[in-house]
């Protein structure tokens, strides 16, 4: 008997994720003894990619916001510990959106506008950074973490309608270019995977700034407004999109 509602579905993972049809399961492997991971990396965004993205993201975020913390840590009279409660709210807070939000985000836009011409290449990057970035990502961003770093609702709020424009500018700054980038050479399943790169090396480079220059590194919301926390709290983990 044929799967009629399933041969349709493999079709759409095998063109949409960039790979090519082996005949028998929709999934082109990877050949060779370096391969391995990739293979069981491929079946698993193939099966599961809400789920796959989502530990993906908490990996990276959780490795960038270890090393930020032990380079604060080296920071001339840095009083910081390894803060555990902010590693897991930013894990959380990371995979939670790009494992289901963007995933599904990516997934429609392909859908619409497949491929890489130039309609393509103008609409997905603008409508990614003109309407999920200010309207979906940043308030999730305030809400979901300040609610994993326990704060209040009205606190949250304050922060979101204070900060929000400084933040949205600097995300801006960042992920346009690389996501234009990204819509023109990264296939559709590594797009995750490239959005959390370019967030671990940013954040590299700021915990790098900052531990140079002698600032300490703090990202939580209890400390004092001063212009070196509140400017960390906008930079501070690249994960903000």
């Amino acid at each position: 008997s044929i799967n009629v509602v399933g041969a349709p579905r493999a079709a759409w993972h095998s063109a949409a994720l960039g790979m090519a049809s082996d005949g028998k399961d929709g999934w082109k492997h990877p050949s060779g003894s370096c391969s391995g991971i990739q293979s069981f990396y491929d079946e698993q965004l193939r099966r599961r990619p809400h789920f796959t993205n989502f530990c993906v993201s908490m990996v990276i975020s959780s490795c960038a916001d270890l090393i930020a913390q032990l380079l604060a840590r080296k920071a001339p009279r840095s009083p910081l510990g390894f803060d555990f409660h902010r590693n897991l709210a930013l894990c959380l807070t990371c995979g939670v959106y790009n494992g289901i939000i963007l995933t599904s985000w990516l997934q429609a836009l392909w859908s619409v506008l497949p491929g890489t011409d130039m309609k393509s290449i103008m609409y997905k990057p603008g409508a990614t950074q003109i309407f999920l970035q200010p309207f979906v990502y940043v308030p999730f961003f305030f809400l979901f973490h300040g609610m994993m770093m326990g704060h209040s609702f009205l606190e949250i709020i304050g922060r979101l309608q204070q900060e929000y424009l400084a933040l949205l500018v600097r995300l801006w700054s960042m992920f346009m270019p690389t996501r234009a980038l990204m819509f023109i050479m990264i296939p559709l399943r590594y797009q995750v995977l490239w959005d959390s790169c370019v967030s671990f090396a940013w954040q590299l480079m700021l915990s790098s700034f900052d531990a140079g220059h002698g600032h300490v590194q703090a990202a939580s919301w209890s400390m004092s407004h001063s212009i070196t926390s509140r400017s960390v709290a906008f930079t501070a983990f690249g994960h903000l999109r």
